[in-house]
């Protein structure tokens, strides 16, 4: 038999075989609709083997057997090779090179809970799209430290799940992606503090150090995400053209692997405000490390700044200088809001490492409230001719 023969549907009796009135069997060609069934598809793999899966409805049937013809056609007939959840989360991180640690530990985090829900000697191809919605449902009510899992959060296990398993599929474990159809729970955009130019200021002279200022001042003039600011090296800076570089890192010379989180190299214009912070930086003797923000005391001085330490010491710079609540990803969108109002929106969108200009315009880019002001003097002035052109005219 050829791989590519069409699939068949057929089926499958169960159960005693109906009889009539007089207690004589009945005949087959009565069996569809007296006896109880299931259905049954067929195909013949690459190698000749014939394989089959039974389902419960003709309906379910005809949408496997289509899904099936189509695998056949591509030479993909064969029944995905056997393997173990937990041995599958293995291989995934394995293979799964260039992650961020902040994104492996996210991923790792996600294929613990799958195995805690199915189990980690459940096949990979068997888990159905129905497990799938069930282990979102489950995540869904889970309680975690007295408080319920927020919708985004759920949303982010969902695309992490999708991520994962189109690992399966490309590994040909499993023919298709179990959450593949579906939706994540619809959330409003959390609000977020534009930082204006004054406040920004503010925040440079309630910095500590020479160190923290470098740090802010790439956020707010560069647009760089904590990631990439404390994996900067000194070989990324140019301070002659007054530009940096955003760019992988592959532990050479005293520096840990490290991607940025759009992958490709991206080279930003720094202004001469920041310039002349690095250059202070870079002549302060407690910089003599690879990085530009290293640790200044104890036992680990000199290594990498940690990203935890990063946030609980933003937000007592920030309450110094008498900020509302922002964080440091938000110096970040109020770089792009800033560059708009000068720049096209694709030029804000490649500075700023996105691959998509919709994340820009949605999550990056704010009305400011001046031009909210604008917007409604605008629409007054229109009401107002409207209502003195209609008196003129009675």
């Amino acid at each position: 038999m050829m791989a590519n023969e069409k699939v068949g549907i057929y089926r499958n009796y169960y159960g005693p075989i109906p009889k009539d009135r007089s207690g004589k069997p009945l005949p087959r060609s009565q069996w569809p609709k007296k006896r109880a069934h299931s259905w049954v598809v067929r195909w013949y793999g690459s190698d000749g083997q014939r394989y089959s899966k039974s389902v419960a409805t003709r309906k379910e049937a005809d949408r496997l057997a289509e899904e099936v013809q189509a695998d056949v056609r591509a030479g993909k007939g064969d029944l995905p090779q056997e393997m173990t959840l937990k041995a599958f989360g293995e291989m995934y991180m394995k293979v799964r090179t260039g992650l961020t640690e902040r994104t492996q530990a996210e991923h790792e985090r996600t294929l613990k809970l799958l195995r805690q829900r199915l189990g980690d000697t459940r096949k990979v191809h068997k888990i159905t799209p129905l497990d799938a919605r069930q282990f979102i449902s489950w995540f869904r009510k889970r309680i975690v430290k007295g408080k319920p899992i927020a919708p985004a959060t759920a949303n982010k296990v969902l695309r992490e799940c999708r991520r994962i398993f189109r690992e399966a599929v490309d590994c040909n474990l499993i023919r298709h992606n179990p959450f593949d159809r579906m939706k994540q729970e619809r959330v409003s955009d959390p609000p977020w503090h534009h930082v204006t130019p004054e406040e920004y200021q503010r925040l440079i002279e309630a910095a500590p150090s020479l160190r923290w200022q470098g740090m802010i001042a790439l956020a707010y003039c560069c647009g760089l995400r904590v990631g990439e600011v404390l994996n900067l090296t000194w070989r990324d800076i140019d301070f002659a053209e007054g530009r940096l570089r955003v760019v992988a890192k592959r532990g050479e010379a005293e520096m840990l692997d490290w991607s940025p989180k759009d992958k490709d190299m991206r080279i930003l214009p720094v202004p001469a405000p920041a310039i002349n912070l690095l250059t202070k930086l870079q002549l302060d003797p407690s910089a003599g490390g690879v990085y530009l923000f290293v640790i200044g005391k104890g036992p680990n001085a000199g290594q990498r700044m940690e990203r935890n330490n990063v946030w609980r010491d933003f937000n007592a710079i920030r309450r110094k200088a008498g900020l509302p609540k922002c964080s440091m990803h938000d110096l970040r969108r109020s770089f792009c809001t800033n560059l708009s109002r000068a720049m096209p929106m694709h030029v804000v969108q490649e500075l700023a490492g996105h691959s998509d200009i919709r994340t820009t315009r949605r999550f990056y880019v704010q009305v400011e409230p001046e031009l909210m002001q604008r917007a409604c003097r605008a629409l007054e002035t229109a009401l107002e001719e409207a209502a003195e052109t209609e008196n003129g005219s009675e």
